[in-house]
Parts: structure tokens; C-alpha cells; sequence
């Protein structure tokens, strides 16, 4: 990573601001660090046939646990995500993590920033991309970041930000 891109990106993640703090600033023009070098993208259009996203259904999980392991390890390395029907998780619980998760995200400032780490072994994580200092990415994400990591221990309830209960 040359040095300029480096001290671009370390000033972007000290204002803990993340991506929406850009948005939320009106920029007029896309930071250099969120775009590819000229000439790095293949000049490739999508296939027709390969433009269904992969759908896990998990309602025979316990009949063909093996067979759905593998439907899922396929997709993850064909694609990077898949579709998940038949999980058990109410459409409610779904909806209200979601704005849960908005509602993180359009909170004020001050109140993210006391979430923003680096430290990937805490509970309750805000960041804008988890690899901004990778040496070998050309170029940062356009994404901030919540995560809640409920395993192996859940977080005392106290570490998840009120906006998210």
C-alpha cells in the first residue's frame, strides 16, 4: 500500500464517521481510496444463466444436514452469499433487527463512536471496513459496519447500544 493511500485511510477511519459521515457531509465526488485504479476491472458482461442468487432452504435440516452443509459451502465460494429460507426466525424478529441496526446507524455521531474499534475480539463492534489497512486491497469498501457477535458468549445485554434493543 503506497504511503498516500495509507494516510488517506487512516484520516477517513480517525474521524470514526464511517461512510455514512461522508454521505452525511454531501461530498460532491467519491474519495480516492473508494475507487479502483483505472483499467483494474475486467471487461466482462454478467452471464444470464448466472444471475439466480443460490437459496439455501433449511426445512429438511435435519433430514439432509449434509446436503444443505454442501448447498451452502457451493454457494459461499461460487458466489460470496446466498438466500436463506425455512430458518425458523419469525419475519418480525427480521424486521426489527433491521431497524435495529438503521436505527444504530442513523443515531448521532457521538453515540457510534463510542462503539468504533478495531479490536476484533470485542462483543459489540462499529466500524467501516473491517480490512482498511489490507496491503493488498486496491481500494476501500463503501460500507460501515455493525456487528454483535453472539458466539461463543453472547455480550451482557448493557454492551448492546440502546438504539439496537
Amino acid at each position: 500500500m503506497e504511503l498516500d493511500s495509507y494516510n488517506e485511510r487512516k484520516a477517513f477511519d480517525e474521524t470514526k464517521a464511517g461512510v455514512k459521515g461522508l454521505v452525511d457531509a454531501h461530498i460532491t465526488e467519491v474519495p480516492h481510496i473508494f475507487r479502483l485504479p483505472h483499467g483494474t476491472l475486467p471487461d466482462k458482461k454478467p452471464s444470464v444463466s448466472a444471475s439466480a442468487i443460490p437459496v439455501i432452504d433449511l426445512a429438511d435440516v435435519h433430514v439432509s444436514r449434509e446436503g444443505i452443509v454442501k448447498k451452502v459451502k457451493d454457494a459461499a465460494e461460487t458466489w460470496g452469499f446466498f438466500q436463506v429460507i425455512n430458518h425458523g426466525v419469525p419475519l418480525s424478529v427480521i424486521e426489527e433487527i433491521k431497524g435495529g441496526v438503521r436505527r444504530f446507524h442513523e443515531q448521532d455521531l457521538e453515540v457510534k463512536k463510542s462503539y468504533f474499534t478495531r479490536d476484533v475480539t470485542k462483543s459489540v463492534v462499529y466500524n467501516s471496513n473491517f480490512d482498511l489497512y489490507n496491503p493488498s486491497s486496491l481500494c476501500v469498501n463503501w460500507r460501515d459496519s455493525f456487528v454483535c457477535c453472539m458466539a461463543p458468549d453472547p455480550p451482557n445485554p448493557d454492551e448492546i447500544p440502546l438504539a439496537c434493543r
